[in-house]
């Protein structure tokens, strides 16, 4: 990796951890350039504004899920079993960055990042078209924009709980499953509906 490129990481990296500790409001150009250890200026080499590096932070958390998805799918049959396999990948994926997930949840009402977040998500969403037109449904695109929503929904519920939710997909750690039982029950026969 270039040292440009592992400055820039190391401002992502950096943006990161600050977003998990403060929340969006909470993090600075000068909060991150002091835990990257750069200065100012090298900020905005790599990025022309505030609004332009949390996009770049939401575009790498997504184009990590889209890399964990598609190695955790490979060699899948379209169908169920695919869905929920990428459904907990995304989940497993947010957990693994907590800082960027809930940097992107507040950054949903910002108007200058909408329209690019809005086609990350939408780009994950039609990821699940083919396994739900292979379980036999009709208008496949509406259902898999649901099932995107309940999963993002999913993971804000995890970051409430400090951890693996919904025992509906099976998420089990070290043997003991978390979560609420009924909302598991709830979701899972939803998911199923689907």
């Amino acid at each position: 990796m270039s040292g440009a490129l592992q400055t820039r990481e190391a401002l992502l990296d950096a943006g990161a951890a600050l977003a998990e500790e403060h929340g969006l409001a909470g993090v600075s150009v000068n909060m991150v350039v002091a835990r990257a250890g750069v200065a100012k200026g090298t900020f905005y080499v790599h990025f022309k504004d505030r609004a332009e590096f949390v996009d770049a932070m939401h575009a790498r958390f997504h184009a990590r899920v889209q890399a964990a998805v598609d190695q955790a799918v490979a060699g899948l049959p379209p169908g169920a079993g695919r869905l929920i396999r990428a459904a907990e990948v995304y989940l497993d994926v947010s957990l693994a960055n907590r800082g960027v997930k809930a940097l992107s949840l507040e950054a949903r009402s910002d108007p200058t990042l909408r329209d690019s977040m809005a086609d990350r998500r939408e780009r994950l969403a039609a990821a699940g078209v083919a396994d739900l037109k292979a379980m036999g449904w009709d208008d496949a695109e509406a259902a898999a924009q649901l099932l995107a929503a309940m999963t993002r929904e999913i993971s804000v519920l995890e970051f409430d709980a400090g951890g693996l939710v919904l025992t509906a997909f099976g998420r089990i750690n070290g043997g003991n499953a978390y979560g609420d039982q009924a909302l598991a029950g709830r979701f899972l026969n939803l998911f199923y509906r689907i």
